[in-house]
Formats: C-alpha cells, structure tokens, sequence
C-alpha cells in the first residue's frame, strides 16, 4: 500500500461514465426533494405506496415513511379480487 499517486486520470470512457453519475447524483439531489414535496397529495389523492414506488424508482419504505410522517391513512394494496397483483410479483 503505497501513497496514492497525485497525477492520476481515467481513461476517458470511465472519466465519461463518472461524470455521468456524478450529474446522475446531482439530478437526484435536487429532484428527491421535490418528489417527497408532491407524494403527500398524491397519497390523499389515492396514490398507493406500491404505485408511487413503481412510478419513482425509489423503495416502498420511502413512502411508508412519508404516509407515517404526514399521518396519512395508507391505502392497503389490493390482496383480493380482480385488482389483486398475483404472488410472484
């Protein structure tokens, strides 16, 4: 384990593929915010967990979270019925 050399360079597919991430990242930052903004309304709205999850990318438990935290009652995902989604899911 030597000391890290200073005049280090990515080639330039992975100098591409990290500045792509790091707007990737950035892009995030400044969209999660704006997502958790507009998820309150859309669950009082009908919005489920599981439809917003689907729609965002992000987990489940985010928008548990956000229905905990906003005292918004959560709309159960259908287990029954024509709507239900199958098991494997």
């Amino acid at each position: 384990m030597g000391h890290m050399a200073t005049d280090y360079e990515p080639n330039e597919d992975l100098a591409t593929l990290f500045a792509r991430y790091k707007r990737a990242r950035m892009t995030e930052k400044q969209l999660l915010p704006l997502v958790k903004k507009a998820v309150p309304g859309e669950m009082r709205k009908g919005a489920t967990v599981g439809q917003l999850a689907e729609l965002t990318g992000l987990t489940d438990e985010v928008f548990r979270r956000i229905a905990r935290d906003n005292d918004i009652e959560r709309l159960r995902e259908p287990t029954v019925g024509k709507d239900a989604k199958p098991k494997g899911d």
